[in-house]
C-alpha cells in the first residue's frame, strides 16, 4: 500500500497558477480537458494526449516543404523575352546586392536558418521521445528550440512575396514556381506544429523516461499511456 500511494503522488505535477501564483498538484489530464485555478479561474493546463504525435507529424511535413521551397524557385519574372527566377535563398542574396546586406542577413536568419534549426531541434527531441527514449542533451536543445520558435518569420516573408507579386504585375509577367506552393504549405504546417506543441507534456514525458531509465526500465507503451493520462481533473491543493 505505501508503494501505491507513492506512485500516485509521483503522478501529480506541482504547478503554479500564472495569474495568482497559487500552487497545485496537477494530475495527468485527459485529452481536451482543462484544469482551472480555484482561486482566479484562469486556465492552468490543457490535456492533449496526441500533442507529441501531432507536432511530430506537422514538423516532418514542414521540413519536407522547407526543402522543396529552397530547391525550387518561388517565383519568376518574364519581361522583354527574358526570364529570371528567384529562390528563397536568392531573395536574401539579392538584398545584399542593393546595399541592404543587413536586411538580407536578417531575412536569411528569420526565414531560413532559424526555422530550419527549430524543425531540426523539434525532430531531435520528439523522435526519441516517441520511441521511448530521452534524447541526449534534451534540456539545452529543447530550451534553445523553444527560444527560436518566435523568430521564425516565414509568414512575414510570405506577405512580402504577395506584395511583390501585386507590385510587379504591371511591369512584368509574374510566374509562380513550385517553391511558392511549398512556401504556402510550409507556412500552414508550421503554424499547425506550433499550435499543437505542448511543452508541458514533452517535459513530463522526458522526465518520466529519465526516471524509468534510472529505475531499471519499463515498457515504453506503459510510458505513453501514462503520459496521455486517464484521470479526471481534480486539483488537490498543495500542503
Amino acid at each position: 500500500m505505501p508503494d501505491s500511494n507513492e506512485n500516485a503522488q509521483d503522478s501529480f505535477e506541482l504547478l503554479a497558477c500564472h495569474e495568482c501564483d497559487y500552487l497545485y498538484k496537477l494530475p495527468p489530464l485527459e485529452e481536451r480537458t482543462l484544469a482551472r485555478c480555484h482561486r482566479c479561474g484562469s486556465v492552468l493546463a490543457e490535456g492533449d494526449g496526441d500533442s507529441i504525435d501531432n507536432t511530430l507529424a506537422f514538423t516532418m511535413a514542414a521540413l519536407i516543404c522547407f526543402v522543396i521551397a529552397n530547391a525550387y524557385p518561388i517565383l519568376g519574372l518574364r519581361a522583354a523575352g527574358q526570364e529570371q527566377f528567384y529562390t528563397l535563398f536568392y531573395g536574401a542574396v539579392v538584398l545584399s546586392k542593393f546595399d541592404l546586406g543587413a536586411v538580407g542577413f536578417v531575412v536569411f536568419l528569420t526565414t531560413i536558418l532559424f526555422p530550419l534549426l527549430s524543425m531540426i531541434g523539434l525532430l531531435y527531441v520528439l523522435i526519441p521521445i516517441k520511441t521511448g527514449r530521452r534524447p541526449r542533451y534534451f534540456i539545452p536543445i529543447f530550451k534553445f528550440t523553444l527560444a527560436l520558435l518566435p523568430w521564425g518569420m516565414i509568414g512575414v516573408y510570405m506577405l512580402g512575396v504577395l506584395v511583390s507579386i501585386v507590385k510587379l504585375g504591371d511591369l512584368a509577367t509574374v510566374v509562380p514556381g513550385w517553391g511558392l506552393y511549398a512556401l504556402v504549405s510550409l507556412l500552414l504546417v508550421s503554424v499547425a506544429a506550433v499550435t499543437t506543441l505542448n511543452p508541458r507534456i514533452i517535459w513530463q514525458t522526458a522526465d518520466r523516461l529519465q526516471q524509468v531509465k534510472s529505475d531499471g526500465g519499463v515498457d515504453s507503451k506503459q510510458i505513453d499511456n501514462s503520459s496521455q493520462g486517464s484521470h479526471n481533473v481534480s486539483l488537490p491543493d498543495s500542503p
